[in-house]
C-alpha cells in the first residue's frame, strides 16, 4: 500500500506536532532532549511507510473527529495452514511489480480479481501476474496489465468496496494449473460455520515453513454480527465485507496475501482485505464479499 502526500514536508510536519503534543513538551525540556526527540521523529519517520501510513490515518481521523480507529492493516502471512500446490488452486495468482506483494484470483482468460487497496494510485504499466506457479518467485508464466478497474466506490480509509478487476494484455491459456474461479450471484449469502479455502504466499511466523511456497487454510465462515461487535471500535464491517476465522484464533491470512482468494465448495467468496494482527483469538479475518458485487464485475468483464 503505498502513500502519497499532496506536500512532501506536511506530513513530516504533522507528525511532529501530533507526536510532540503526545511526549515532550519543547518548551519544559532541556534543549538537547528536545532534539533528541527530533530526530528520533525523523529517523522513525524515515524508517518505515508503514509507519507512516499508521500514524498518518491517526493524525486525520482525529482531525475529521471521528470516534472509530482506522481500520487495522494485515501485516504479511498465512497462519496456521497448510503447503499446497497451484493445481489444488489453479485460480491463484501472484501479483507483482518488482517481486510479489498481492494475492489475485484469476476469473477468465483477460481478468483477474484482486484487492483495490494492493493496486490503489499504481499503474498498470508497473504491473504484472504471475500464473500457473506455486512459488511467487519462479515458474509460471509472466502476463502484463493492461488495464486496472478499481471499484468506483473504493474507500482507503474504511476499505469498503475492496476489489479491483486487473485486465490482461494478452490472454492466459488454462490448463492444470491455470483456470478460472467460478463467481457466485449477486448476493448469494454463505452461511455461517461453512468451511472456507484462503491461500497465498507470506509469512508463516514459522522458522520450519517456507513463505516462498504458497500455502491454504481452512477457516469458518464467522457470523456477521459477532464480527461487527469484534470490529465495533473500527467501525465495524459492512455489507461489503464478511468475516472468517476461529474464536481461538490460530489460522488466517494477512499481508502478503491481500487481494487473494477465499473460496466456498469452489467458488469466490471473499477477496482477502484487513483484519487485526493475524490469527489473534476474538478477531476473525475481514474479506471483502464478492457477491456483492456482482453485477459490478460482468459490467466491467462482460461476464
Amino acid at each position: 500500500m503505498k502513500f502519497m502526500p499532496i506536500c512532501p514536508t506536511l506530513p513530516y510536519k504533522l507528525l511532529v506536532a501530533f507526536l510532540s503534543r503526545l511526549t515532550l513538551k519543547p518548551n519544559k525540556y532541556p534543549t538537547d532532549n528536545f532534539w533528541r526527540h527530533q530526530l528520533w521523529i525523523i529517523t522513525w519517520w524515515n524508517n518505515t511507510k508503514m509507519n507512516r501510513a499508521i500514524i498518518l490515518s491517526v493524525i486525520f481521523a482525529v482531525a475529521a473527529g471521528t470516534n472509530f480507529l482506522p481500520r487495522p492493516r494485515l501485516d504479511g502471512r498465512v497462519v496456521g495452514g497448510f503447503q499446497v500446490d497451484v493445481r489444488h488452486v489453479p485460480h491463484q495468482v501472484s501479483l507483482q511489480s518488482t517481486s510479489h506483494f498481492c494475492g489475485g484470483s484469476l476469473l477468465s482468460h483477460n481478468f483477474v480479481l484482486t484487492a483495490a487497496h494492493c493496486t490503489d494510485g499504481t499503474p498498470a504499466s508497473s504491473l504484472k501476474v504471475r500464473v500457473g506457479s506455486s512459488q511467487h518467485a519462479s515458474g509460471g508464466e509472466f502476463f502484463k496489465v493492461k488495464a486496472v478497474h478499481q471499484h468506483p466506490k473504493f474507500n482507503f480509509n474504511t476499505i469498503n468496496y475492496d476489489f479491483s478487476l486487473l485486465e490482461l494484455e494478452k490472454p492466459v491459456e488454462f490448463n492444470g494449473e491455470r483456470f478460472p474461479v467460478r463467481l457466485p450471484e449477486q448476493d448469494e449469502e454463505v452461511k455461517d460455520g461453512a468451511l472456507l479455502l484462503v491461500s497465498g504466499w507470506g509469512n508463516t511466523q514459522s522458522s520450519q515453513e517456507s513463505r516462498d511456497n504458497l500455502r491454504a487454510a481452512v477457516v469458518p465462515k464467522y457470523n456477521d454480527e459477532a464480527c461487527n461487535k469484534a470490529y465495533a471500535q473500527y467501525g465495524g464491517i459492512t455489507n461489503t465485507m464478511l468475516c472468517a476465522g476461529f474464536d481461538q484464533g490460530g489460522k488466517d491470512a494477512c499481508q502478503g496475501d491481500s487481494g487473494g482468494p477465499l473460496t466456498h465448495n469452489g467458488v469466490l467468496v471473499g477477496v482477502v482485505s484487513w483484519g487485526y494482527g493475524c490469527a489473534v483469538p476474538g478477531y476473525p479475518g475481514v474479506y471483502s464479499r464478492v457477491a456483492s458485487v456482482r453485477d459490478w464485475v460482468k459490467s466491467v468483464t462482460g461476464f
